[in-house]
């Protein structure tokens, strides 16, 4: 096993990043001891990137994360924090705490956090927003690079040529990819061809693919990534973390797509060519199993399962919040999903019941009360 992570280089910055990076959000449950000793063991293993925000437990995370590097030399460490301000005064401000929080007198990546829409996008551009508070801060030599994050995968690309982006934070786990395929088909590819630095977050899919670690570090690292980026809070979860990303065997990503126990026989993966229905249908009925996934990331299969499951599932199947865009855009489909219940197909090479899938997915996609009388 090797002694310290591998690195990657972070787009076109110049800075070379562990390819594990440690997240600040969970940090805020975490004691300030317990943190002290992760992070110490964290950067003995080589890791050197470490990204919270301000957001993060009001303050907390930066707070506990501050006191925990305090004695670190700081060029041991790349350090990013987030913004979700829209103007410059608010995003200004919250450099400043953020800056002391963290008791340093820069931050290699500053993130414009959560552009979640064009709305938003337009006042972070506006000349008092806060990109204002990012450009100053940039003439000054408080951050490095301007960065950003989103929960919507559309505006990735809408805001390369609004933002002088130099990374972006990005969500980077097997089922997602199923759910928005556009990223790994169309953003990653596009933010390569641009040299714009790619993070993963939500590598173990906010905790739903905690089952599957092993799985889920290799199918991120396999991708065009520079970090990942999880919420390890506790040293078996820092360890079990490192041994994901030490283990140098090639992923089969197919092999894994076949594994993955929370994929099973309900989750559509997207395939290149669908085994179920040729040509256009083929293509409809991915685009319904998409749009199914942006209403709830497929995760409600309405099986009975496990109250821990249960939970799990009901407290992160809304997490992107993108059902009011899925079910628009189902509306305006030419073909919906009984069109193609109703046509002869083949057996999914992943065992998906094709018929009891359109009918879930079109409950989902018709609305809630759809979806409760089904």
């Amino acid at each position: 096993m090797p002694s310290l992570l591998p690195r990657r280089s972070l787009g076109r910055t110049g800075i070379e990043l562990s390819v594990l990076g440690l997240g600040g959000f969970h940090q805020v449950e975490t004691l300030q001891s317990d943190l002290d000793v992760l992070v110490a063991d964290y950067l003995a293993a080589g890791g050197n990137y470490i990204e919270t925000a301000r957001s993060y437990g009001s303050g907390a995370s930066e707070i506990k994360l501050g006191r925990a590097l305090a004695h670190v030399p700081r060029d041991r460490y790349v350090l990013g924090t987030k913004t979700a301000e829209r103007s410059e005064e608010g995003a200004w401000r919250q450099l400043n705490e953020s800056l002391a929080a963290l008791g340093t007198d820069h931050l290699d990546l500053f993130f414009l956090h959560n552009i979640g829409d064009e709305a938003t996008l337009d006042a972070v551009t506006a000349p008092q927003g806060a990109l204002r508070a990012c450009e100053r801060a940039l003439d000054q030599g408080l951050i490095r690079h301007v960065a950003m994050s989103s929960h919507w995968p559309a505006m990735y690309l809408a805001s390369l040529d609004r933002l002088p982006l130099a990374a972006v934070l990005i969500w980077g786990n097997y089922l997602d990819f199923c759910n928005f395929p556009e990223i790994p088909q169309q953003i990653l590819p596009t933010l390569r061809e641009r040299g714009i630095g790619i993070l993963f977050m939500k590598p173990l899919a906010d905790g739903f693919l905690y089952r599957s670690p092993e799985l889920a570090f290799r199918y991120a690292l396999a991708q065009p990534v520079d970090c990942v980026v999880a919420g390890f809070n506790s040293r078996e979860m820092l360890a079990a973390d490192l041994a994901c990303c030490w283990d140098e065997t090639p992923a089969d990503i197919g092999q894994i797509l076949g594994e993955a126990p929370e994929l099973g026989d309900y989750v559509c993966r997207q395939c290149p060519v669908c085994s179920v229905l040729a040509g256009e249908d083929g293509a409809a009925l991915k685009r319904i199993f998409e749009l199914e996934g942006k209403v709830d990331r497929q995760m409600d299969d309405r099986r009975q399962t496990t109250a821990a499951q249960y939970a799990l599932r009901e407290r992160l199947k809304g997490w992107f919040a993108s059902a009011g865009r899925a079910r628009a855009s189902y509306a305006e489909l030419a073909v919906k999903a009984p069109e193609l219940a109703a046509k002869p197909c083949q057996s999914c090479r992943y065992g998906l019941d094709i018929g009891r899938k359109l009918a879930i997915a079109d409950a989902k996609l018709r609305g809630d009360e759809a979806l409760r009388l089904l």
